[in-house]
């Protein structure tokens, strides 16, 4: 074993140690079997000790990728919450937060948030499908990254809470021109935020999770699955590598 993998497995044996502290924080103890919660409120509250906790986490999110959870607050847009996920702001339609404890390694325990889709917010054009070929001239690529973008939400600019321009004009940094012809500064609060408005699901591995390091779940296959069946997926990789041992 070479010194990096040393220091890999005891930063991994702390950091799960931390999860399960985590867990038993959230609801008393490590539960035996499958929790949901429906409560906004409470979604928000989970997230939020999540995603402030000194544990490290990785969030999967419904396009494909990942990013850390830093935490969760209502949004300005009424019944939507707002993810901050390494700095960006995501705004969602929570349907549901799911706790899944599968096996007796903490590395395998993971959350599953369950997202809605909701309306655009008609900042921008909609856009005009084109004539597609035929799916048997697709290739396996062109197909995921379709599905793939058929997740991915709308960034606009909130320049009041509630209200957004396109994009752009954080780019630009101004929001154009007076009648004098000069330019009319961003508000102090302007923000650029996502709206996840197709809605999909978002699953929490701890950091250092054997899910996280292995760069093809990056593919978004958790949110080809529902709840169950993502379930059932995981516990399939447990149960397998349990013969091993």
């Amino acid at each position: 074993m070479t010194d990096y993998e040393a220091r890999f497995r005891e930063d991994q044996k702390k950091e799960l140690a931390r999860w399960k502290e985590l867990i038993q924080d959230l609801f008393g103890e490590v539960p035996k079997d499958s929790v949901t919660v429906t409560d906004k409120v409470r979604i928000i509250d989970i997230l939020n000790k999540i995603g402030t906790n000194k544990v490290m986490n990785h969030t999967f999110i419904p396009s494909g990728g990942g990013l850390d959870l830093s935490g969760a607050r209502t949004s300005n847009e009424s019944g939507l919450v707002e993810l901050n996920l390494d700095g960006t702001t995501s705004v969602t339609n929570p349907n549901s937060l799911s706790f899944h404890p599968i096996g007796e390694n903490p590395e395998w325990w993971y959350f599953r948030l369950n997202t809605r889709p909701f309306e655009v917010s008609g900042v921008y054009e909609p856009t005009v499908q084109e004539e597609v070929a035929e799916d048997v001239f697709k290739t396996s690529t062109d197909k995921q990254v379709e599905w793939e973008m058929s997740y991915v939400g709308e960034e606009v600019l909130e320049v009041e809470p509630g209200h957004y321009v396109e994009r752009s004009y954080w780019d630009m940094n101004y929001l154009g021109y007076d009648e004098f012809g000069n330019e009319i500064p961003l508000p102090k609060g302007a923000r650029v935020v996502t709206r996840q408005h197709k809605g999909g699901a978002y699953v929490i591995f701890p950091k250092l999770s054997a899910y996280n390091r292995n760069s093809a779940t990056y593919d978004a296959r958790h949110n080809r699955f529902d709840d169950e069946g993502f379930h059932r997926y995981i516990s399939k990789i447990v149960e397998e590598l349990a013969k091993r041992d």
